[in-house]
């Protein structure tokens, strides 16, 4: 049996095959990029991340867009059957009257129609969903300062090779994709009578964002694992209390030889952070003044991505006028401990 919806010339499908689980895929013609990237802002967490090479899934309400993946976009043009309600709502209630009741009620006659339902659903079925987001831009003048202040990180991964790391690192679960955001100029609702299950149209709600996003050119990840958790206290003026939250249970692990890059914000080492020595001809050197995270990272790198680091930068070009402009560039460079926390970096003059 399959279920399908199709919207922006993307198609959300659901196979379900006996004696084996569904299959979920979402079907698109963009080429997968060879290589995505993932950017960070400075803090424990994201160095953390780095050091133990994860990735955090994301439940929608950790999202940065409060209309990305919202319940908002789940809905029904008509009274829902009341076999969901007995299949996934039936241990809630006390008696199988008081479930008829609270169904009748909440497909009344004119609609709207199955709103306790999703209420109900949205925690059951977030609890076991979340989402990756990477993006194929390397040098997007509008993510460096958007998701690192320019004073993060950047990782770049070959895609074939993060999506097989990701999936061999899984013990349980699934990880669906690595699929393109399907941006739209309008964010329309998906009607859940079509479906029996909510699969589907978990499907299209996470991979639909406004056309305001074209810019991240973003590609993402839908992992499905048990018992998640759902941070309701990250929700805008919603009182329930959270369901489960533990962060490690939003880990998603990858084999930390496969970073192809990390490049380091053009604000990363500051005189606020650093004690920095210019005078060199071949480089400069850096030592943390007084931040953990800053000594964490720097020692991973030279440990692990000597030959990998790369320093965010800008430079002149000449257009075909003859007229300079400003753009965005990175220059590879050599790291080496000298002593204690103090480090020497080298130019290389390798340009992107």
């Amino acid at each position: 049996m399959i279920e399908q919806y199709e919207y922006n010339g993307y198609q959300y499908k659901r196979e379900s095959i006996k004696n084996e689980d569904d299959k979920l895929d979402i079907v698109h013609n963009k080429d997968k990029p060879e290589s995505v990237y993932k950017y960070y802002a400075m803090s424990k967490h994201s160095v953390d991340a780095l050091i133990n090479g994860y990735i955090y899934t994301s439940h929608p309400f950790e999202l940065n867009d409060c209309l990305d993946s919202s319940i908002f976009l789940l809905g029904s043009s008509k009274p829902l059957g009341f076999k969901l309600y007995e299949k996934f709502l039936g241990e809630i209630f006390n008696s199988k009257e008081e479930l008829i009741e609270y169904y009748k009620n909440d497909n009344k006659e004119g609609g709207p129609f199955g709103l306790g339902y999703l209420s109900y659903m949205w925690p059951i079925l977030t609890d076991k969903f979340g989402v990756i987001s990477m993006t194929a831009e390397d040098k997007n003048n509008l993510m460096w300062p958007h998701y690192t202040q320019e004073k993060g990180i950047q990782i770049k991964f070959n895609t074939n090779s993060l999506e097989s790391s990701i999936r061999n690192n899984m013990k349980m679960g699934e990880c669906y994709g690595v699929y393109p955001i399907n941006y739209s100029k309008d964010l329309n609702p998906i009607d859940i009578s079509d479906f029996q299950t909510l699969h589907v149209p978990f499907l299209y709600m996470t991979n639909v964002k406004s056309n305001s996003w074209q810019y991240e050119d973003e590609w993402r990840f839908i992992i499905s694992k048990e018992l998640m958790g759902v941070p309701f206290s990250k929700a805008g003026l919603d009182p329930r209390a959270d369901i489960g939250v533990d962060v490690t249970k939003r880990q998603i692990f990858y084999d930390k030889n496969i970073v192809d890059e990390i490049t380091l914000g053009h604000n990363f080492f500051t005189g606020q952070e650093f004690k920095i020595d210019r005078t060199l001809k071949i480089g400069f050197t850096v030592e943390p003044i007084d931040s953990d995270n800053h000594i964490k990272i720097l020692a991973f790198i030279e440990q692990n991505l000597s030959d990998k680091l790369f320093l965010s930068s800008k430079k002149f070009e000449i257009d075909e006028k003859g007229s300079p402009y400003l753009k965005r560039t990175k220059e590879r460079f050599n790291i080496e401990n000298i002593g204690g926390k103090k480090y020497l970096l080298t130019r290389t003059k390798e340009y992107y």
